[in-house]
């Protein structure tokens, strides 16, 4: 397997710190900048890798923002195969969180404040959310999908995060330490390990 795992680019929620889950709102014009700017970097990293690009799908979550980066990204990247949609890849639902800022909901709950990250504080507090289990259960189940296929992945940071931490392995405590992905960045999975990549 070599997987290339991209989050969609900023949003007008990323900017005002708002938290989107599985609602949506539409990419910044730096979000359209993000995401053609990752497309032109895999297109010079994939143009000079063993056997090229031609083996690579394109997928991504069926989330407009994420849609919307991977078409942008395609063509930046410069291929017009088609991309690929697939439900497994959505957000993590935030239930009654979506469209908060995350600092609101931490200064009604201390426990929430508490916790390291923003994924642990979903996973603990965020009782009418998705829940661990079901979002653990659907994105393993993606990955073993995925199998040895050659894939760029346009998805969002929270489930990107998640989908990092069971690729390499992680037990849920630790996978819980995991930032989610931020706007404008990727990951190369393969051999069991993930690698950043700077896209500027």
């Amino acid at each position: 397997m070599a997987l290339y795992l991209l989050r969609h680019g900023q949003t007008h929620f990323d900017l005002e710190q708002r938290i989107e889950g599985s609602g949506d709102n539409p990419l910044t014009s730096l979000g359209r900048d993000q995401a053609r700017a990752m497309g032109a970097k895999l297109r010079g990293m994939l143009e000079t890798a063993e056997g090229g690009d031609a083996d690579y799908e394109i997928i991504c979550s069926p989330q407009p923002r994420a849609y919307d980066s991977a078409l942008l990204v395609r063509e930046a990247w410069g291929i017009d195969r088609p991309v690929i949609t697939d439900a497994r890849l959505v957000e993590l639902g935030c239930g009654s969180w979506e469209k908060h800022h995350f600092a609101s909901i931490q200064a009604r709950d201390p426990l929430v404040e508490d916790e390291p990250t923003f994924l642990a504080a979903w996973a603990h507090h965020c009782v009418d959310g998705e829940g661990l289990d079901e979002a653990v259960e659907r994105l393993w189940g993606w990955l073993r999908w995925a199998g040895n296929r050659k894939l760029v992945v346009v998805g969002h940071g929270l489930a990107g995060s998640m989908l990092r931490a069971l690729y390499v392995g992680e037990g849920r405590d630790d996978m819980l330490k995991y930032e989610a992905i931020m706007p404008g960045h990727f990951h190369r999975l393969e051999n069991g390990w993930a690698e950043e990549i700077a896209v500027v």
